[in-house]
This record gives structure tokens, C-alpha cells and sequence, in this order.
């Protein structure tokens, strides 16, 4: 159960990341005010990607998540699934939602985040000798990544890399990541701007401008190998959800695999071993019949095709994925593959 006892001093950061995304939902909501003069919040759920009744995390990941849903009659939940994966009972779900203690998730606890470009844990904790990943700086964000993946999405193909790479490990540089930006154009966002506001992908550090999403990143299902709808405009204000061409949409999800995000157990650092399929460039014909099977812990997944020019991750002509393959042996969500560590 993700509930414990905190300091003072963790109860002042806490509150701050509360002024922070009371902030955001203010923002985003416009002020639109409900019947008992509270803000609305807007969010979506980390695991599903659904909205509805969420809980927000207190801690500095500030995700959501479904934990009970306040619409349900009776004990049965649409999105039980969600609860599971935190490792709740609904018992100790119902028994957050009814505490002023707040909620704070096993990675944020444990202080174990994932990269946000390969997916893997590393330890967030600065206060330790060596922290493994970074925040970005941006209020907003939350976003963590290793020094070596921010560094070759910022600068890929460039021995400007290498020093950055340096000076974040060593929490010399602070970093606004890719998120912040298009990666078409590279403009920032302007909300006033229908044109201008970001679609942001759910999976991995890929963002357009609306005006700016490719032509396969559609809203509507349609026939076709590539019909599936990866886009959604009426689940926040102000911004489009998408799922960018590198992730294989499950039909029955209507998202791709939900094992993108991992929770660490205290004092174990766990390695993925069940992965969403691999990323691809375009949705192949076979994904409009496959039938949606829970994923085995003994299923292996093939290496991923070399990626195009089109449509990818700042990553150009290198892979986003940084982990040497000597130890990992399956591509994660939001890579395009697998590279050795470089001298």
C-alpha cells in the first residue's frame, strides 16, 4: 500500500507540487468552476490514458491515476486493471481517496523514475552520490531521462553530446526536454493559436503542433492498414492526446500496450520483462485483425526495423534507446531500438 508517514519538510514539497498543479489545472481549465466553487481538474490517467475519476500523485512524477472510480454503484470498476498494477487492494484504494494524507506513488516513494526516452528505472534521488536520472526543469513537465538520453535528444549526432551528457550527470545543467517544442517545426506552443496548441504523445518525448501532425496521426478511425485513430482532442483543454507512428495501437485498447510503466518494489531495481511490442513507423496490416492477447512474461519480442527519416524522435539517424544490449535484451516502449554504449 502506497501510503506512509512523512516529514516536514516533505510535507512542504508536497505542497508546493499541489500549488503547482493547482497551477496547471487552472490554467487548463480556463476557470471553469464546478457547483461547489472548486476548480475542475482536468487529467488523465497514467496507465489507461482515460480520463474520468483520477487521483493525482503527490510526489514530484505529478501523474494520475485511477484508483476508485466515485461514478461506481457498486464495488465493480472499469478501471480495476489501473488499481491493480499500483498494488492496491480497492479496500486500500477507497481508504486514500478517504484520507487527507494524500497519495503517493511507488516510484515517487521509492524514489526510482523512468527515463522518458528508454524507459528504464534509475534512482531520482538527489540527495545520493549518483542519481541515475534527471527532471526536466519545467514546472509542468516531470519528465525524467538519463544523462545520455537527454544529451542525444538534444544534440544528436554532435560531440556537444558528450559534454552535456557530463555536466547533467554530474547536476551541473539543468534541461528543458523535447516535450516543450515541435518536432517538426521546433516552435514553441501557443494556446490562443488553435494551430499552434501541442499534441502531445503519451509514450515518448514526441510533440507537434497541431497544424504540424503528420497526415497518419488521424482523429476518426477509418478503413485501412493505417486507420486506427491516434488522436483525441476532447480529453483536455486546450491540447491534443496523441499516439505517435512508432507505437502499434492494440484495436481492443484503442491504445498500445499498457506495461509501459514500471513500479519498483523497495530496495530491488527491477528490469522490464514484459515490453510493448516493438515500435514501428506505420501500423502494418495484420494490426486491423489481431485480437488482443494479456502479454506472457515469457514472450520475446523481435529486434525493431531500422527507422526512417520520417517522423522521428530527434533521434535521426541513432536510436533513442541508450541501455547496451549486453543487458537488455528487449527494445522498451518509446525507443526505436538498441545501440552499444558509445567510447
Amino acid at each position: 500500500m502506497a501510503r506512509r508517514k512523512v516529514s516536514a519538510g516533505e510535507l512542504q514539497k508536497i505542497k508546493k507540487r499541489r500549488e503547482i498543479k493547482e497551477k496547471k489545472n487552472k490554467l487548463m481549465a480556463e476557470q471553469e468552476e464546478l457547483d461547489d466553487g472548486s476548480i475542475k481538474e482536468y487529467d488523465v490517467c497514467a496507465i489507461c490514458d482515460d480520463g474520468g475519476s483520477v487521483t493525482c500523485c503527490d510526489g514530484v512524477c505529478q501523474r494520475a491515476f485511477h484508483l476508485v472510480d466515485s461514478d461506481s454503484e457498486d464495488d465493480s470498476e472499469e478501471h480495476d486493471d489501473c488499481r491493480e498494477k499500483l498494488g492496491l487492494t480497492l479496500e486500500q484504494a477507497k481508504m486514500i481517496i478517504s484520507t487527507e494524507e494524500g497519495f503517493i506513488c511507488k516510484n515517487c516513494q521509492y524514489k526510482q523514475h523512468q527515463c522518458f526516452a528508454c524507459g528504464l528505472l534509475g534512482s531520482s534521488d538527489d540527495t545520493s552520490l549518483q542519481p541515475e536520472v534527471f527532471q526536466c526543469q519545467q514546472d509542468y513537465c516531470a519528465h525524467f531521462y538519463h544523462p545520455k538520453c537527454i544529451a542525444q535528444l538534444l544534440y544528436p549526432d554532435s560531440e556537444e553530446a558528450v559534454h552535456f551528457e557530463i555536466e547533467v550527470a554530474a547536476a551541473r545543467e539543468k534541461f528543458t526536454c523535447p516535450v516543450h517544442e515541435c518536432i517538426a517545426c521546433k516552435g514553441r506552443e501557443n494556446k490562443t493559436d488553435k494551430s499552434m496548441q501541442f499534441a502531445v504523445c503519451r509514450r515518448c518525448p514526441t510533440v507537434y503542433h497541431r497544424k504540424c501532425l503528420p497526415s497518419q496521426i488521424i482523429f476518426k478511425s477509418r478503413r485501412g492498414p493505417n486507420g486506427l485513430q491516434r488522436a483525441w482532442e476532447d480529453i483536455l483543454p486546450g491540447r491534443v492526446l496523441i499516439f505517435c507512428m512508432k507505437h502499434k495501437i492494440v484495436r481492443e485498447l484503442k491504445t498500445p500496450e499498457r506495461n509501459h510503466i514500471i513500479f519498483p518494489e523497495a530496495n530491488e531495481l527491477p528490469v522490464p520483462t514484459t515490453l510493448e511490442g516493438t515500435p514501428m513507423e506505420q501500423d502494418v496490416p495484420e494490426e486491423t485483425e489481431a485480437h488482443y492477447q494479456p502479454p506472457s512474461s515469457e514472450e520475446t519480442q523481435p529486434p525493431p526495423p531500422a527507422a526512417s527519416n520520417q517522423n522521428q524522435c530527434c533521434c535521426s539517424s541513432r536510436p533513442l534507446t541508450l541501455a547496451p544490449s549486453s543487458l537488455y535484451t528487449k527494445p522498451y516502449p518509446g525507443s526505436c531500438g538498441w545501440i552499444d554504449d558509445w567510447d
